[in-house]
């Protein structure tokens, strides 16, 4: 068994990126103050995603073990992404070796 893909995700870091792509017309430090005012507990999160289909996500603030039923949001779309990615690797290399 390969190793597991190990990402890390923090979701104000997300936002930040999301907001940036999505708004022009904000600065850097516009985007800052604009999630500084958001009452909002930002998720870091570690997932470590297996080849036989299993993940281990891990709350880096508290150590504690979630599991995808247990996430939402940003957090939930960052995950389905990359299982759906890890998913697209694992057919384009069965296909590779059938070929």
């Amino acid at each position: 068994m390969k190793r597991p893909q190990i990402y890390r995700f923090i979701e104000r870091d997300y936002w930040m990126s999301r907001l940036a792509k999505d708004s022009e017309a904000l600065s850097p430090s516009d985007i800052e103050a604009v999630l500084d005012q958001v009452d909002a507990r930002w998720h870091d999160l570690t997932m470590k995603f297996y080849d036989d289909g299993s993940v281990v996500i891990i709350d880096n603030d508290t150590g504690h073990r979630l599991f995808p039923s247990q996430l939402a949001g940003a957090c939930y779309d960052y995950y389905v992404r990359k299982r759906i990615e890890q998913i697209k690797t694992q057919l384009h290399e069965l296909q590779l070796h059938s070929a």
